[in-house]
């Protein structure tokens, strides 16, 4: 489901088009071993994405809280107007790097 691109010290996570109860287990099954790493600089590429559920904002929130653990850094990029809506009804906005 995601697309993972490593250049030099940041590590991009293309989405793909959802993130939902029906592959969110996956896509943070994929995205895990990025979580456990020291100091990772990653940005998520949301330009393709659709939709995001509740199990998707699960996801997203415990990426960055492990991120944060570790020291690094976390931006999503390419967000559409749908999913921002998203983050700011849910308050992730408040917390998370959006650009």
């Amino acid at each position: 489901m995601a697309e993972i691109i490593r250049t030099d010290s940041i590590v991009t996570v293309k989405t793909g088009e959802r993130i939902d109860t029906i592959n969110a287990g996956e896509f943070e099954r994929e995205i895990s071993p990025i979580l456990s790493e020291s100091g990772a600089n990653v940005v998520f590429d949301c330009n393709t994405l659709e939709y995001i559920s509740s199990s998707g904002l699960r996801v997203i929130l415990k990426a960055q809280k492990m991120i944060s653990a570790k020291k690094g850094t976390m931006k999503l990029i390419g967000v559409k107007p749908q999913i921002k809506k998203v983050f700011d009804m849910t308050g992730f906005s408040r917390f998370l790097t959006i650009e």
